[in-house]
């Protein structure tokens, strides 16, 4: 008996071990494909927020005069909208595109928009490390308080996986999906708090705002990035709760569809 356990353990162990390498190599995939042929590599990444932020230092910096140092309250937020705007849009379509990878080596279909959003995070710290250097001679104030970007990248990385998971198991049976993500991406870019002050939102709209859930992650990251303060223990249990809520919902729809993908596909 105990025979077969060790037997079945170190079977486990084995599958474990091949599960890990093939998302790393589907991660380092995507990563390649994403930048093949292109002479700047991941600076694109870190181009399309920067071109965000010269459009919102020209058109809105000068009629936000309450904000103290609008260039860094921008950015802190921008960084973080990017990366759950990349994701979405990457990784809506990662188990339809990687139909013939599921259908022929039997992968498990979460490992593919698993393996986007690590491939995405890799992008995210690369981008955030070149802000952070850029942010210095914008009045950025290190401290170890900055330390806290590591859990709310957590925090949001889980948040922005629940999503993706909802995202791309409905996209196999609708591909309305995408045309309606792509539609809503807009407006909760402009229901969230990134080129403009909370202050100015009328009080009677500001309920809007807060069932926004990307919301309270970006005031998270702003909170460490631009006020450089801890967050508070509420703000915290507040992204944690939607975070693992949102993974709950988003592997709940992907276990009851994914029985269907190959039969779909």
């Amino acid at each position: 008996m105990l025979y077969f356990y060790s037997k079945l353990q170190s079977i486990n162990k084995i599958h474990n071990v091949q599960n890990i390498t093939r998302i790393y190599a589907l991660s380092k995939r995507n990563i390649i494909l994403r930048y093949k042929n292109s002479l700047i590599g991941f600076f694109w990444g870190f181009f399309k927020p920067l071109l965000f932020l010269l459009i919102f230092i020209v058109i809105f910096s000068a009629q936000f005069p309450s904000i103290n140092n609008y260039i860094l309250y921008a950015t802190s937020g921008l960084i973080f909208w990017f990366f759950f705007s990349n994701v979405t849009n990457q990784s809506i379509g990662s188990i339809i595109g990687s139909a013939g990878l599921i259908k022929s080596l039997n992968i498990p279909a979460i490992q593919f928009p698993l393996s986007e959003i690590i491939g995405e995070l890799f992008n995210f710290v690369l981008t955030l490390i070149v802000f952070l250097i850029i942010m210095y001679w914008f009045g950025i104030s290190y401290s170890l308080n900055m330390l806290l970007i590591i859990p709310c990248t957590l925090l949001f990385g889980i948040f922005c996986f629940g999503v993706i998971l909802a995202l791309s198991s409905l996209n196999v049976f609708f591909r309305d999906v995408g045309i309606l993500w792509a539609t809503i991406q807009p407006a909760l870019f402009y229901l969230t708090p990134i080129a403009y002050p909370e202050s100015m939102i009328p009080p009677h709209y500001k309920i809007i705002i807060k069932c926004n859930p990307i919301y309270y992650f970006i005031k998270l990251g702003r909170s460490i990035f631009h006020d450089s303060v801890g967050p508070s223990l509420a703000l915290w249990m507040h992204c944690a709760i939607i975070a693992l809520v949102t993974l709950s919902i988003g592997a709940f729809i992907f276990s009851k569809l994914k029985n269907q993908f190959i039969s779909t596909i």
